[in-house]
C-alpha cells in the first residue's frame, strides 16, 4: 500500500467545538489515504469519526492543522469530494434517472448529455428499470443504491461515506455490502468509509483504521490482507475481527470509567 500515491493527507489536525464547556473533538490526527484504496474507520460512539467525515468534505472547518486533496489544501466543499450520507437524501420529488443526474446538470451537461451519462450508473448499482421510479416507491436498499449512483456520477476523486448502511435490515446490509465491493472493484474509487460495524469494516476495507475514544486520535491502523470475496466465519476474518473489538473495548471503557467520575458527587 505505501508504494502507491496518496491522494488525501491529513496532518496535525485538531478540531474544538467552542462552547461550555468547549469540546475538544479530534486532536493530533494524522493520516493518508492511498488513490483506489478501500478505507474503513471505527471508533466508540461519539469519538468523532462523523466530524473527521465532514472536515474532509469541507463542511466543517479544523481547528488547526491541515487537510490536503492532491496536495492542495480543502477550503470547502467540492465536486472532487463527495459524501454519501447514512439517510437517502433523495429529492422526492425526481425520479431515479432524476436524483442520480441532478449533480450532472449542476456540471453543465445538457439534458442528453446527463441522461446518458447518469443511465451508465443507474446500471452500475442494478437499477436499470427503476428510472422512472419515485423514492417513495423503492425499498431501503434501492434508494441507498441511487444515492450512490448519484454520488458516482459526479465522478469524485474520494468517495465519503458515513454510517451508509446501518439504516438497512442485516440480510439487505450484507447484499448491499457484496455489491458495494463488486461497484468499487469496477470503478476503483478513493472510499472513506465510517462504519460501527466491525465485521462490516473487516468485510469491506483494505484497512481498517480505529480511531480513540474522544478526542479522536488513531488509535492503530490494520491492513486487512485477506483474499476478496471475503469469508465471514473464517478463522483468518474472525481473528482479525476479534482483535479489532478488542481495541474497541478498551476505548469504550475508557469512555465509561470518565462517565463514572462525572456521576459521582
Amino acid at each position: 500500500m505505501s508504494l502507491r500515491e496518496v491522494v488525501l493527507s491529513v496532518r496535525g489536525l485538531k478540531k474544538v467545538f467552542e462552547g461550555s464547556p468547549s469540546v475538544v473533538a479530534i486532536e493530533s490526527l494524522n493520516m493518508d489515504v492511498y488513490d483506489g484504496e478501500f478505507l474503513c474507520i471505527v471508533g466508540p460512539s461519539g469519538c468523532g469519526k462523523t466530524t473527521l467525515l465532514r472536515i474532509l468534505a469541507g463542511l466543517e472547518k479544523p481547528t488547526s492543522g491541515e487537510v490536503l486533496l492532491k496536495g492542495k489544501p480543502i477550503k470547502g466543499p467540492g465536486p472532487d469530494r463527495v459524501m454519501v450520507f447514512q439517510e437517502y437524501s433523495l429529492f422526492p420529488w425526481r425520479t431515479v434517472l432524476g436524483n442520480v443526474m441532478f449533480g450532472l446538470e449542476l456540471k453543465g451537461l445538457s439534458r442528453q448529455e446527463a441522461i446518458r451519462e447518469a443511465m451508465k450508473y443507474i446500471m452500475l448499482v442494478g437499477l436499470e428499470g427503476f428510472e422512472n421510479m419515485y423514492p417513495h416507491e423503492l425499498s431501503g436498499g434501492m434508494k441507498q443504491r441511487v444515492a450512490l449512483a448519484r454520488a458516482l456520477a459526479c465522478n469524485p476523486d474520494v468517495l465519503l461515506m458515513d454510517e451508509p448502511l446501518s439504516a438497512l435490515d442485516a440480510q439487505t446490509r450484507n447484499y448491499m455490502q457484496e455489491e458495494l465491493i463488486k461497484i468499487w472493484d469496477r470503478t476503483r474509487k478513493t472510499i472513506i468509509f465510517v462504519t460501527h460495524n466491525v465485521e462490516e469494516a473487516v468485510y469491506l476495507g483494505d484497512r481498517v483504521m480505529v480511531l480513540t475514544a474522544r478526542p479522536a486520535k488513531i488509535k492503530s491502523t490494520i491492513e486487512v490482507n485477506i483474499e476478496r470475496p471475503r469469508n465471514r466465519f473464517a478463522s483468518e476474518f474472525l481473528k482479525l475481527r476479534m482483535k479489532i473489538l478488542d481495541m474497541l473495548r478498551e476505548e469504550i471503557e475508557k469512555v465509561m470509567i470518565r462517565s463514572n467520575h462525572s456521576l459521582r458527587p
